[in-house]
């Protein structure tokens, strides 16, 4: 795959005969040199955690409880809500 921006870096093809390979080759200057990175480039290493703490233990009793609770508050509820709708139907479908 040749992109534009390799052009720079791909190396100057020589003529068919041959005769202008050494002139070529001393054209292409090679790569730029390489500079080494300054002292202390290195990104700071973060310091080791704590490992988390231990959680308490749960009450899978109570937990059980108070979702038992909430399924009958919400049946109790919907119940409601539905005797409330029906007879507001009903009180329409009267008059």
């Amino acid at each position: 795959m040749n992109r534009p921006a390799d052009d720079q870096w791909r190396r100057p093809t020589p003529s068919a005969d041959g005769a202008d390979a050494e002139q070529a080759a001393a054209a292409y200057p090679g790569p730029p040199p390489a500079v080494p990175p300054p002292p202390g480039w290195h990104p700071e290493v973060a310091p080791r955690f704590v490992p988390p703490r231990r959680l308490p233990e749960l009450d899978h009793d109570a937990i059980d409880l108070a979702e038992e609770r909430a399924d009958r508050f919400t049946n109790a509820l919907g119940i409601a809500a539905g005797v409330v709708l029906i007879l507001i139907a009903c009180l329409q479908w009267r008059t």
